[in-house]
């Protein structure tokens, strides 16, 4: 990789000093990584490759509407190449937010309720970065991609002029916790377990986020909501970890998401919480 391949996403920030800017550029160099927006063009391999692995069929972004999130706000859709590899990708949205948490919305009414693109919600003077989906290849897990990400995110809100930079985080771990916990185990509570003798989240990605600087603000308990129709909840069930559905109670049905499904006659919906956080900026 050359100088100028993995300096691209950083010539937006050359009228900054570069004492903000250079030791994370020169930390990527480092390690043969680089970090840019991605590009229409890009969405098919980005689907492929780093959204399709890491997401339910029932929540994962179409490449077309990763496309359109480029065409609405491509400073705000990062990924970061290893050697020109795919390794990890962020979208962002950007909002209003008077800062006040009981304003808050949830993650569907900052994606858009009808399109998921952000072409109905992005406001280009907002005072907020919403970071609303990070993935991260398998193979490039333990890497700490997610830190020199939220490093770049950071210096992107300053040079945006941005206020808070938020996200409706989804615990990862949840689901399975439920699982071992016999369906017993309450969201929030979840949440703010930590590891014994320390105040890191037990939750892998909240714990991530925790290394970050990343403070919890308040649940957000009905951040993502998709219905089907129970054909397709059926072709789900038999085709997205199959051994893992179980009907905990008539028409409830868990799957080791962190959501669950309420199933009726001719609908399924799923229904998931999140946790909004905010990420300081100094």
């Amino acid at each position: 990789m050359t100088q100028k391949e993995s300096s691209k996403g950083f010539e937006q920030f050359m009228a900054m000093p570069e004492t903000v800017w250079l030791p994370l550029l020169e930390l990527l160099q480092q390690s043969h990584l680089s970090i840019e927006s991605w590009t229409p063009e890009m969405a098919s391999a980005l689907y492929e490759q780093l959204e399709h692995p890491n997401w339910a069929p029932w929540l994962e972004a179409s490449p077309t509407t990763m496309a359109g999130r480029s065409l609405v706000f491509p400073e705000g859709q990062l990924v970061i190449k290893d050697q020109g590899c795919l390794a990890a990708s962020l979208s962002m949205n950007r909002i209003q937010w008077n800062g006040v948490p009981a304003t808050l919305p949830n993650w569907d009414q900052v994606a858009g309720i009808e399109v998921t693109d952000y072409s109905q919600t992005y406001q280009p003077a907002g005072n907020t970065l919403v970071m609303m989906s990070m993935n991260v290849a398998l193979e490039a897990k333990g890497k700490q991609l997610p830190t020199k990400m939220i490093d770049y995110v950071k210096l992107l809100a300053q040079h945006l002029g941005i206020e808070h930079v938020i996200g409706s985080f989804r615990p990862s771990g949840y689901g399975v916790a439920k699982k071992v916990h016999e369906f017993d185990l309450p969201f929030w509570q979840y949440c703010l377990s930590t590891q014994t003798g320390s105040d890191k989240p037990v939750d892998p990605w909240l714990r991530s986020l925790w290394w970050n600087g990343m403070q919890m603000i308040q649940e957000d308990p009905q951040a993502m909501q998709v219905t089907v129709p129970l054909a397709e909840f059926e072709l789900y069930k038999r085709s997205y970890k199959p051994d893992a559905w179980v009907e905990v109670t008539p028409g409830v049905w868990e799957c080791e998401e962190v959501g669950s499904w309420q199933v009726s006659n001719d609908s399924a919906v799923y229904t998931e919480a999140n946790v909004w956080g905010v990420i300081p900026l100094t």
